[in-house]
């Protein structure tokens, strides 16, 4: 029988490792689907991602603005829900075969550098490694960027020798690789000069160095066109400086994936949090373009007054990079293994496989005649090495650092197969002694923790305060509000958890009023008071802190009906988030309640205050056109209560009287049409169209025409036949013979 040629027995081996990796992920995938609390209920990056693809199946494309986060993922999705419908157990599979897929490419990676022991060795590493297990069940970007990294890595290293053209795909990968990670645009000069560490020789490396960055042309310029032609701005996104800066900031000690006081750290948000504290500090409106460079600067700004508090930051960035413990940010490793099962079961993370990896990396450097042998080997460690000080440039997480991994592993599995033929060869002691060294600093730089037992356990918590929120928000009350007291026994005191049980309360108010259970919902509305009453005065430090306790207090004062509370309180909210068009109609009905409530003598001029402030939101640019039909209806709220006012106050009967009556008619007059103008105009929201006609119908009963007033009535009844309130109307109006 022919023994099989070497390339086929590496090919066969790498088919095995990627039956295997595909198996394990797989399995981990359908765990997850099956039994995580967060596969169908995503959060934060995962919703967002998910709710973009959705929109490019369904065609509707690009936000209408500048990308403020990297476009590739989104459209990645949009294609498997185009051609799979909704599913994301569709996208899981693709997943899993694109990180088996990388397993191999990883394997002929190691292969081509450090011969075919080593590159199995090498699949075999990332094929096992946990984290690289999970994300394939996730809707995030990693699996994709990986495979494209690994590609990049192994065209990389074929450039040695071979011809010119080569680097075109070098180039291409490398601006594919920018539109997953934008970390990558700082590669891309690297990238483009290259060829200089080859040849010397311009003549040699200049043409190289063009079909490189023809290739990131190729791919970029679309994308930089477009933000430019959207927004003004010549960027592939506009994230490049809030992400440098979130991960330089002095509030921000370890450079982690974190939420700055000022960001909300939910996507839809954070552009507009991170644009509007940069116009608040620059005094000034901003484009995107500017609010990038503006973090930039003061980044910049900061290391220059701050050096040394700057290094400190980088030097633990990077050795949390470097680090045993796998960060969290969307998701942490052993939390979601408390759901997953073979996640538990397969040993071996970054404190294994880093530290093999890293020893490898040292073995293999100090020796000169391997790197003059294999010089592909100094390809492949300086790829690592810029990719790892885009991190530490930036922001660090174990779903960041995860691209680490194939770059890393390679060595591992060279390490694994010289230490395997030293043992079989009995090896030198020189050999065994250059081993053990290298893996001794290895371990020293893995091993030695950077956060403290007790951080590492508030990691695990927030993942519990997240999902107990998620729970709450989903209505399912009693898993959510159990996790939330569990929490509170921890954390006693603390302004977020009890905000988190004030929330529970809230919502079981809001279901007894759904059940008419009156008396339920104020016992469950005061609970919630009395939880975060004392977080509003003294106000807390933390801004945010600050907008979610304000903002919950005002839905919660808004339910009691006590409309001056709710007034400030959603007024203390929209400090955080002046643009939040509920915040501000929520302020200004609770302001209108309050003034119609005032002592007789000073509800006109509340209700004037009133007014001007429904002016000041009508002029605002930032107000949407699905926005304004609303502030109309308020509109035509705030002139029937001054209507009124200047009906029910006391006037003269001279001039002043005849004045004022004569407003009382124009302000009604100009109420019923902006209301008609509502309920006449284009289509609307049912929702918006009832509204109007409950208060056109208010105002006709208030002016004695009930048979204007019964027209709006049954037309609201047409829509939703079983509106209490307009029923309620309707039969006062008939026993009042109307």
């Amino acid at each position: 029988m022919t023994a099989l040629a070497p390339a086929h027995r590496l090919g066969l081996a790498l088919l095995a490792v990627f039956a295997l990796a595909l198996a394990l992920r797989l399995r981990v995938a359908a765990q997850y689907q099956a039994g995580h609390p967060q596969a169908e209920m995503l959060v934060i990056d995962e919703a967002a991602y998910d709710a973009w693809g959705a929109r490019i199946a369904a065609g509707a494309g690009s936000p209408p603005e500048v990308f403020f986060q990297e476009p590739s993922y989104p459209y990645f999705l949009g294609s498997i829900y185009w051609l799979a419908g909704h599913e994301r157990w569709a996208v899981r599979v693709v997943q899993c075969a694109l990180g088996a897929l990388t397993a191999v490419l990883v394997g002929v990676l190691g292969a081509r550098v450090f011969g075919r022991a080593a590159g199995v060795l090498a699949a075999l590493v990332f094929a096992v490694h946990r984290p690289a297990l999970l994300f394939p069940a996730l809707l995030l970007k990693p699996s994709l960027f990986l495979a494209l990294l690994a590609a990049l890595a192994w065209a990389l290293v074929r450039t040695r020798g071979a011809g010119a053209l080569r680097w075109l795909a070098v180039g291409l990968l490398g601006g594919l690789g920018a539109l997953l990670r934008g970390n990558v645009l700082v590669l891309l000069p690297a990238l483009v000069l290259w060829p200089f560490l080859h040849g010397r020789r311009a003549a040699y490396a200049l043409p190289r160095c063009a079909l490189a960055l023809a290739g990131i042309l190729v791919v970029l310029a679309p994308v930089a066109a477009r933000n430019l032609r959207v927004g003004g701005v010549l960027a592939v996104t506009s994230g490049a400086g809030t992400n440098v800066y979130g991960g330089n900031s002095l509030d921000n000690p370890h450079g982690r994936a974190t939420e700055l006081d000022f960001v909300r750290g939910i996507p839809e948000h954070e552009a507009d949090d991170w644009r509007r504290e940069a116009e608040r500090r620059a005094g000034r409106p901003l484009d995107a373009g500017e609010v990038s460079r503006f973090w930039l600067g003061e980044t910049w700004r900061s290391f220059r007054e701050r050096p040394l508090a700057h290094l400190s930051i980088l030097w633990n960035k990077l050795r949390l990079t470097l680090g045993a413990y796998e960060l969290p940010d969307n998701h942490h490793l052993e939390w979601d293994a408390r759901y997953v099962p073979a996640l538990r079961a397969v040993p071996g993370g970054f404190g294994l496989w880093g530290v093999l990896g890293i020893a490898g990396v040292l073995v293999v450097l100090t020796e000169r005649e391997r790197r003059e042998r294999r010089p592909e080997t100094l390809d492949l460690a300086l790829l690592f090495a810029l990719y790892a000080a885009t991190i530490v440039a930036t922001v660090t997480s174990m779903r960041i650092r995860l691209a680490l991994v194939p770059l890393l592993a390679p060595f591992a599995g060279a390490l694994l197969a010289r230490a395997w033929r030293a043992l079989r060869e009995r090896g030198s002691a020189r050999e065994a002694g250059r081993i053990a060294a290298a893996l001794g600093v290895a371990i020293a730089c893995v091993h030695i923790p950077v956060l403290d037992a007790r951080e590492r356990e508030l990691d695990l918590d927030k993942r519990d305060f997240n999902l107990a929120a998620q729970w709450i928000d989903a209505g399912r009350l009693e898993e959510g509000g159990a996790l939330a007291l569990e929490l509170d026994r921890k954390h006693p005191g603390t302004a977020r958890v009890r905000a988190l049980l004030a929330l529970a309360d809230y919502e079981r108010a809001e279901r007894a009023a759904r059940a008419g259970d009156a008396a339920a919902a104020e016992r469950h509305l005061r609970e919630a008071l009395r939880r975060i009453e004392p977080f509003q005065s003294p106000r807390l430090e933390s801004a945010r802190e600050r907008f979610r306790v304000e903002h919950l207090a005002g839905r919660v004062y808004f339910a009691l009906g006590e409309w001056e509370p709710a007034r400030r309180a959603f007024g203390a909210a929209a400090e955080f988030d002046p643009q939040s068009f509920a915040l501000r109609r929520h302020e200004l009905l609770a302001g209108l309640r309050a003034a119609e409530g005032g002592p007789p003598g000073s509800r006109r001029a509340e209700l004037a205050r009133v007014d001007q402030l429904a002016r000041e939101l009508e002029r605002a640019t930032w107000l949407g056109a699905e926005e304004r039909p609303w502030l109309a209806l308020d509109r035509a709220e705030i002139d029937f209560a001054r209507a009124r006012a200047l009906v029910a106050e006391p006037a003269d009967e001279g001039p002043e009287g005849e004045r004022a009556a004569q407003s009382a008619r124009e302000l009604r007059e100009d109420a019923l049409a902006r209301l008609r103008a509502l309920v006449q105009g284009p289509a609307l929201a049912p929702e918006l169209v009832v509204s109007a006609r409950l208060a056109a119908a208010r105002i006709q009963v208030y002016l004695r025409r009930p048979r204007a007033a019964r027209n709006h009535l049954e037309a609201v009844l047409e829509i939703d036949a079983g509106h209490a309130e307009a029923r309620r109307l309707l039969d006062e109006l008939e026993e009042g013979g109307g």
